[in-house]
């Protein structure tokens, strides 16, 4: 089949422009080569059984005639593999990153297109395989992007992702670690997100807490509470800035206004990964408020107005 027509159909395919080329279009004619040769992968009889870039940069010299540099294999892996792979018509087998024995493999599909067929079934058989080809992306680009995300389990029925960054992975271990730990039957009414965009939000239970839900307003990292104790944990997570210093914990006394109003116990924490970074800040740390340490989980720092931990309410 010549180069020219398998360019054809990839760009039919919607393959990227920029990666259609003699080089792609001999990688794609290789990986469908039936002939039998020696010198292949063991238990390999021909290039469609899967081929090295080594055989196909052999398959351009001996059976296509172009003249091709062995220093030309990073080129044809990078600039046509690769693409090829990313678009879903090409698999790679690989046991390791530097295997020796890595090889190439066409998706079937792609195969049919290029057995002589009629153009009417060629027809059929390139929107069948743009549809799977459509679905490919898809999940790839969903697992990816799952893969950035931050899970976190708010109850025993319900995981909320947050983007990624070491602030929301700190707002994490304060949802999973600290509350566990220092509340009865917490539940999360307020989680943050560094994205633009609004986090999790228990509406109901901000209503019930009588916290203003407006999201233009200057809220914390984290809101936690526990109904049975009657408490409200106000917490901002620090990685590089933010801590509960005199003129924050004035902010976030004012915005808990509500709740203390229907006698429920305020607390306000700044969540720290590690000493180091809460001795860049012990110096703004606010009386009345309290130091969690990610590293060292079990133990809280309390900066007290002679009152225990949870008992503001003035």
């Amino acid at each position: 089949m010549p180069l020219k027509e398998i360019k054809e159909i990839l760009g039919a395919l919607s393959f990227p422009k920029k990666y259609i080329s003699d080089q792609t279009a001999i990688c794609i004619l290789a990986l469908m080569d039936k002939t039998e040769r020696k010198g292949l992968l063991p238990g390999h009889k021909n290039l469609s059984e899967g081929a090295r870039i080594h055989d196909i940069l052999n398959f351009a010299r001996n059976t296509i005639g172009k003249k091709v540099a062995e220093n030309t294999r990073e080129a044809y892996r990078k600039t046509s593999l690769a693409p090829l792979m990313n678009y879903g018509v090409v698999a790679r087998h690989q046991l390791s990153t530097n295997d020796p024995n890595t090889y190439y493999r066409l998706h079937p599909e792609l195969g049919r297109l290029f057995s002589g067929r009629k153009k009417s079934e060629r027809k059929i058989l390139i929107e069948q395989l743009r549809q799977q080809i459509s679905g490919h992306h898809k999940q790839k680009t969903k697992k990816a992007f799952k893969g950035k995300e931050i899970s976190v389990k708010i109850n025993e029925r319900e995981t909320f992702f947050l983007s990624a960054g070491d602030h929301n992975a700190l707002e994490k271990a304060v949802v999973e670690i600290f509350a566990n730990a220092f509340m009865d039957s917490q539940q999360v009414v307020y989680l943050g997100d560094t994205a633009p965009r609004k986090g999790y939000q228990n509406r109901a239970l901000m209503r019930k807490m009588n916290l203003p839900i407006d999201t233009a307003a200057s809220l914390p990292d984290v809101i936690l509470c526990s109904e049975p104790e009657s408490h409200l944990v106000i917490v901002e997570a620090v990685t590089s800035s933010g801590p509960v210093n005199s003129m924050r914990f004035e902010q976030l006394h004012k915005l808990t206004k509500g709740p203390r109003k229907l006698g429920i116990k305020v607390s306000y924490v700044t969540a720290f990964y590690s000493r180091a970074v809460f001795r860049r800040f012990v110096e703004e740390i606010s009386w009345g408020s309290s130091v969690w340490i990610e590293n060292e989980p079990n133990n809280i720092v309390h900066f007290e107005r002679l009152r225990e931990f949870g008992g503001g309410n003035e």
